[in-house]
């Protein structure tokens, strides 16, 4: 008799409501937390992790107002690698909202003092997000810290890729048309988009069910 093996079912992806994502990054303004900029990109224009580490003062435009994608930082077989991202579709050039703005240009005045306080054993890599004597950041560190500040604002847990989801359920939550939003988080497919947008917010399940009923109890 032949056997049947179960499916394995992978997990689904959590994202935060909008509320939760303003805890977050509030909590980490709050404490001056040399991250938070990193945890703005991520959560407001959907950059991966490596994209976030990888980042160079030379891919910002902070008089613009534009931030350029194109290098990611990733430890692959032991080796922590400055690479260019996995796909053309990747690399973009996107405007930077306010806060993403505002919270690089403190990012900016942290790095700077920083190096003033670390003298001679800084190390100069023109990398936005960096240790306090300016090497890289590890990405397991990076997800520590993201943890970390998880607890401190009494959130959810979720990973970053996770944070990047919640970039594109909010987007969905805003009506942002998919075509948009797939630019914004840089797909190589529209299928990636679609999937995660009929996954919106349960918040939205429930107005959208609502309106749904409304228009047929007439």
């Amino acid at each position: 008799m032949p056997v049947t093996l179960a499916t394995v079912r992978r997990r689904r992806g959590r994202s935060w409501s909008s509320d939760e994502a303003r805890r977050f990054l509030e909590s980490a303004r709050a404490d001056a937390d040399p991250l938070y900029a990193a945890y703005a990109l991520v959560l407001v224009t959907g950059l991966r992790k490596g994209e976030a580490l990888g980042l160079t003062w030379a891919d910002v435009d902070l008089d613009a107002g534009e931030l350029t994608i194109g290098r990611q930082l990733q430890r692959v077989r032991g080796t922590l690698l400055h690479h260019d991202t996995k796909t053309q579709a990747s690399d973009a050039t996107l405007p930077l909202p306010d806060i993403c703005l505002a919270a690089l240009k403190l990012r900016q005045q942290q790095r700077d003092e920083a190096r003033a306080v670390a003298g001679k054993a800084w190390h100069e890599t023109g990398r936005v997000f960096t240790t306090r004597y300016g090497t890289p950041i590890e990405p397991r560190n990076f997800q520590r810290s993201w943890q970390t500040r998880c607890d401190k604002a009494e959130v959810t847990p979720i990973t970053v890729h996770d944070a990047r989801r919640t970039c594109a359920t909010l987007l969905a939550d805003l009506d942002v048309h998919p075509r948009v939003a797939m630019q914004i988080l840089r797909h190589a497919r529209f299928a990636v988009t679609i999937k995660i947008y009929t996954q919106v917010s349960s918040k939205a399940t429930r107005d959208a069910l609502k309106r749904l009923g409304e228009s047929l109890d007439r």
